[in-house]
């Protein structure tokens, strides 16, 4: 069989509606799945020769195992007869090339929205075991949806990674213009070539125009042109990204998808990679960090301030206090200090001692890093004390740019480690500060490991829960929910499972919770997914002991550490296959070059990953570029007694947890100045900090 008619019923199921186009091994058909009642594209083979049947096959399987909203979904392959058929989700809509030779111009923004996703795509592609190299990225291969979305289609000539899979054919099977110099001369290709060609279509939709074919400029008969030449109206970064994307050399493109798409969108792309290539040992050595991200919170405007005089800033601060003592009295007159609900946000910008206090705020005064003042054990009592209006304390600024700092502690005198909340200020030496710690939980049992939702209103946190299961297990330690923005929050046990669950993660989007539970008899870890409330709760885990998830800023990545003998590596799981499927993050080796991981945490901006590396019986926080994928890690602490990193919001800090005081204390690192500052400084434990994303008001429950 040669062609199918419009009518003929393939398989009993697929009938024929149209030919949508033809090629040299068959033909692509629009038809009608009767049984599921969809449209389905029907991909024909009639060269059944070994070589074009086995490609037909590995494309059948390749695309079979994908699952990516820009790219195509296999349904059925099968033969009938002398022919192979691919049927896949038909996608609706005009290719790319076909819009722009019907003269459509397409503004840069919708041109950077699809370089984005094709990125995406090719990057999920990248990372397959092995990985998968599409090598026919072009405008004819890429269909706009009626939705405005690119899908990427025709793996005709598609690649494995292995060795095994590359084929002379495949390799000269290109479209001129978009095929890279390596391609066009039989050479092997990989994950840079597509980073050509995807350039390459985005200069063709830019200018109307595809780039010089890459076999004329390696011959020297045509030079390439700037896109900045062919499109001047273009902005610079847009043209420097591309220009670089098209090199001749490989090695002079990009180093991945991802850094091509960030320098394409300038968002900050990291450095190259040469300045990570040396580990700092130790904590006081010389350490130049790439520029703190800068970081937005949604519903929050962020808005730049001009340099002011320091005499202009004396005399703004002595307005703010002044106008802060009146309202002072006017609300104590008022009686709002004992009737309104109990509050918290962002420290203001000059802090005074007032002894008139809320009644759930402890009265420590603030201390200097590494002062181990003595321990008020008092319950804090609201006082009519006059208001010391002599005494202004030097200005506070706020740090971080998030709000609170969850934590637990140990100092109250129930004995119980409770979660506790802190502002995290910078002095007048610049010093940074714990101030204003305020207990939050107050029921029996040890709490560890608070996180705060993406909108900065839901706490979550592991605690004690005295019942059982249904089958009569322990419940022991459970995920507990606090909804600070609802007045009196109280803690609702959310994920009720035997035995403990613990070290819980928001996804980025508030809807979901990651978390490690040892529900089994031989308490291997596993991890859960759930929702926010602790309903449809899925067991991601299978056979091996995995623990410590979070959350890429994009939700697309859930990083989570895979333990087996005792190596502990850092693994990753994607939202295209529902989580289901683990791969290795640094697919260098088998261990990786992280070294042994534990509690990752990635900066808000995806850019940066930190990590508690253990050596022996030391332990130390490490930072990696996310990009490099186990390459340019960098040694931050040396102590051998630091752990549980994580990042303020801005990426400019590193909240830690350390001993080298002889007992646990939550430090601060300024990764721009090297310099580490201890927030808490008592006598008692503190552990497990955690930033609050966005400095949102707040209510506080009381004992």
């Amino acid at each position: 069989m040669t062609q199918l008619e419009p009518g003929f019923l393939l398989k009993s199921r697929y009938k024929i509606l149209k030919q949508l186009g033809q090629g040299g091994m068959g033909e692509v058909y629009l038809a009608e799945d009767q049984s599921l009642a969809t449209l389905v594209a029907v991909k024909a083979n009639h060269n059944l020769n070994p070589h074009a049947s086995e490609q037909f096959i590995r494309e059948a399987r390749m695309l079979a195992a994908l699952k990516h909203p820009s790219l195509p979904r296999v349904i059925d392959y099968f033969t009938d007869g002398e022919s192979q058929y691919l049927v896949m989700d038909y996608i609706a809509g005009e290719d790319l090339r076909t819009l722009m030779e019907n003269k459509h111009s397409f503004p840069l923004s919708q041109v950077i929205k699809w370089a984005e996703q094709l990125g995406n795509a090719l990057n999920y592609l990248h990372n397959q075991k092995p990985p998968i190299f599409h090598r026919d990225v072009k405008p004819a291969n890429i269909k706009l949806t009626p939705e405005g979305d690119v899908v990427l289609v025709d793996f005709g000539i598609a690649k494995t990674g292995d060795p095994s899979q590359e084929t002379l054919s495949g390799a000269w099977g290109y479209t001129p213009g978009y095929a890279p110099p390596e391609q066009v001369s039989g050479l092997r290709t990989g994950p840079y070539s597509d980073q050509y060609s995807l350039a390459a279509t985005l200069y063709y939709l830019l200018t109307g125009t595809p780039p010089i074919d890459s076999a004329q400029r390696m011959m020297g008969s045509q030079e390439y042109v700037s896109l900045k030449i062919a499109k001047p109206d273009l902005p610079d970064h847009v043209c420097k990204a591309i220009d670089r994307a098209l090199q001749v050399k490989p090695e002079e493109r990009f180093g991945t998808i991802t850094d091509f798409i960030n320098a394409l969108c300038n968002t900050h792309p990291l450095p190259e990679p040469a300045p990570y290539q040396k580990t700092i040992v130790a904590a006081n050595r010389p350490f130049t960090p790439p520029p703190p991200p800068q970081f937005t919170p949604p519903a929050v405007e962020v808005k730049s301030r001009a340099r002011r005089s320091p005499v202009g800033l004396i005399i703004a601060l002595c307005a703010v206090a002044l106008v802060g003592i009146s309202g002072f009295f006017i609300l104590e007159k008022l009686g709002v200090f004992h009737t309104s609900p109990v509050q918290t946000s962002l420290p203001p910008v000059v802090t005074t001692e007032s002894p008139t206090v809320l009644a759930t705020l402890a009265t420590e005064e603030p201390t200097t890093a590494l002062e181990t003042p003595a321990v008020n054990t008092e319950t804090p009592v609201v006082t009519d004390v006059p208001f010391p209006t002599e005494t202004i304390l030097p200005a506070y600024l706020p740090a971080g740019t998030g709000g609170k700092v969850a934590y637990v502690s140990n100092r109250q005198a129930d004995g119980y480690f409770q979660v506790w909340m802190m502002d995290v200020v910078r002095d007048e030496d610049g010093n940074l500060r714990g101030i204003n710690p305020v207990q939050v939980t107050f029921d029996e049992g040890d709490k560890s490991k608070p996180s705060f939702s993406p909108d900065g209103t839901k706490l979550i946190y592991s605690g004690f829960n005295s019942g059982r299961s249904s089958n009569g297990i322990p419940l022991e330690d459970d995920i507990w929910l606090l909804d600070l923005s609802q007045p009196n929050p109280q803690p609702v046990d959310i994920s009720l499972r035997a035995n403990n669950d613990w070290y819980a993660a928001w996804s980025p989007d508030g809807e979901k919770i990651a978390f490690t539970s040892f529900y089994r008899e031989d308490k291997t870890p596993q991890l859960f997914l759930m929702n926010a409330d602790g309903s449809n709760q899925t067991r991601l885990s299978d056979q091996w002991a995995e623990l410590y998830a979070t959350w890429t800023p994009n939700g697309e990545f859930l990083l989570f550490v895979q333990s087996i003998n005792g190596v502990d590596v850092l693994y990753m799981r994607d939202k295209f296959s529902l989580f289901d499927e683990s791969k290795y993050f640094d697919r260098s080796t088998v261990e990786g070059r992280l070294g042994l991981v534990s509690e990752p945490n990635l900066s808000l901006d995806g850019k940066l990953i930190a990590y508690t590396r253990t050596t022996g019986s030391k332990r130390n926080i490490y930072i990696a570029p996310f990009a490099e994928r186990g390459g340019g890690v960098t040694q931050l602490t040396d102590s051998g007694s630091d752990s549980a990193p994580y990042w303020s919001p801005d990426g400019s800090m590193l909240l830690f947890t350390s001993e080298r005081d002889g007992n646990a204390e939550i430090y601060v690192m300024d990764i721009a100045r090297n310099e580490v500052f201890n927030l808490t400084g008592y006598p008692s434990h503190e552990r497990d900090a955690a930033w609050q994303p966005v400095p949102v008001e707040i209510y506080l429950p009381s004992p």
